[in-house]
């Protein structure tokens, strides 16, 4: 996995107080600092996944993914699990207040990325495998802070965790934010394509073509310069693209009046002063 952790999950903490210091500050409920988060590798049933397990305990996934959550100001214990789940899948559990990550998710993933030696539309494997990754940790943790901090969600909120790993990534330096928009997008991709049944439409998720072009939408929006090409190579409909600027300011200014009060500034000093990357 090599920098598929530590390249791509440092940016949560350290992007909030730059964007902080643009925003100005609701107030916040006055919840007691916990910084309570605990985790666990836990033990594969099946043993082709333990050398993925191990993988993933050598690079601190949970241990720098729980460093990183420290600036939020969270009102109770929060948990984090890589386990077995005999399904590819991430997911927020609200009984538990647990982001579990599956291995089967991380498998499917690696599965799917460009071989290392050959990229795809100019995705490496380590921007897929990142980018994908991360993006799925985002939009999870994405229903996590709408469900802990009791945060008003108006439309479905699979769409509005979706939006909030995209913001995420987005307020990364330019070459990370570019891997991790494009490999979360290269996911939906790898999903397949619109259902032929219509039942399938009933589901909570928008289809994977709609993920996919909001995701292009909002990495376009929030930084045409850098993403251009999307444009340029025809993936992001002109009718769409025109758009996506209003529609990540939206998405800016939702952040910052229900999110951004829940980010204690002075823990996010001392993260941002980490050398993360080493």
């Amino acid at each position: 996995m090599n920098r598929v952790i530590g390249a791509a999950l440092l940016g949560f903490a350290l992007i909030l107080p730059t964007f902080g210091a643009r925003q100005a500050l609701a107030q916040a409920p006055a919840y007691p600092q916990h910084g309570n988060i605990d985790y666990a590798y836990v033990p594969p049933d099946n043993i082709r996944f333990v050398p993925l397990m191990r993988r993933l305990k050598a690079r601190r996934l949970l241990e720098q993914l729980s460093e990183f959550l420290a600036p939020l100001r969270l009102p109770h214990a929060f948990f984090l699990e890589t386990k077995q789940c005999n399904t590819v899948n991430a997911f927020y559990n609200p009984d538990t207040w647990s982001l579990n990550i599956c291995y089967e998710l991380v498998e499917f993933i690696e599965g799917v990325a460009p071989k290392a030696d050959s990229p795809v539309e100019g995705l490496t494997r380590d921007d897929v495998v990142t980018g994908a990754l991360v993006g799925v940790v985002l939009h999870e943790l994405g229903h996590g802070v709408f469900d802990m901090l009791q945060v008003p969600v108006f439309g479905r909120e699979e769409d509005a965790a979706d939006q909030m790993a995209s913001f995420i990534a987005l307020q990364f330096n330019k070459d990370v934010a570019q891997a991790l928009v494009r490999g979360y997008a290269y996911l939906y991709l790898a999903f397949g394509g619109a259902p032929t049944d219509w039942g399938a439409y009933s589901d909570e998720h928008g289809t994977n073509p709609q993920r996919f072009y909001n995701t292009l939408c909002l990495g376009y929006g929030g930084d045409p310069a850098a993403f251009k090409d999307f444009v340029d190579r025809g993936w992001l409909p002109p009718g769409r693209a025109e758009n996506c600027a209003a529609e990540y300011q939206q998405l800016k200014h939702a952040f910052a009046t229900t999110i951004l009060p829940f980010i204690d500034q002075e823990q996010t000093k001392a993260v941002q002063g980490r050398q993360w990357l080493k």
